[in-house]
C-alpha cells in the first residue's frame, strides 16, 4: 500500500484521474469515500472506505442503481439534480456540502464529483 503522503488529496485538482491510476487496496484504505457511477446510474465500485466512514456496512453494493436502491436521501434537486445539469453541460466537476450520512442524518458532507475517465462519475466524500 502506498504511503500516506504518496496518497491523493481530496483537494486534488484532477482527483478521478488520480483514484483511477491507483490499485483499488489503496483506494479502499483513503480517508474518504469513492463510488464509481456507471453511465446508467449503477454502482460500478464502493470503496471499503466510504462503507466503513458512512457506516454502511458491508451490504452488496455494485450493479445496483445508486440514487433509488443506496442513496434515495440523495435523489433530489440539490444533489442529484446538480449532477445531472452538470452532466447534461459536458463538464462534471463539482464541490458541494451535503448534510445527511448513513450513521447520522446531521452529519456535514463534502461532496466531489467528477467524470470518470471510461465514462460515468465519481463521487467522493469527506466526512470532517
Amino acid at each position: 500500500m502506498s504511503k500516506a503522503s504518496e496518497l491523493p488529496d481530496f483537494d486534488e485538482p484532477h482527483l478521478a484521474l488520480a483514484i483511477e491510476a491507483l490499485p483499488s487496496e489503496t483506494v479502499d484504505a483513503l480517508p474518504y469515500g469513492a463510488i464509481r457511477i456507471g453511465d446508467d446510474g449503477r454502482v460500478e465500485y464502493y470503496s471499503a472506505a466510504e462503507r466503513r466512514l458512512s457506516g454502511s456496512g458491508d451490504h452488496d453494493r455494485l450493479g445496483l442503481d445508486f440514487f433509488s436502491k443506496i442513496a434515495p436521501c440523495m435523489d433530489n434537486p440539490e444533489f442529484r439534480g446538480r449532477v445531472e445539469r452538470a452532466r447534461a453541460s459536458g463538464t462534471l466537476d463539482l464541490e458541494f456540502n451535503h448534510v445527511g450520512d448513513f450513521e447520522d442524518r446531521d452529519r456535514e458532507l463534502t461532496v466531489r464529483i467528477q467524470s470518470a475517465s471510461a465514462g460515468g462519475y465519481w463521487i467522493f466524500m469527506r466526512r470532517d
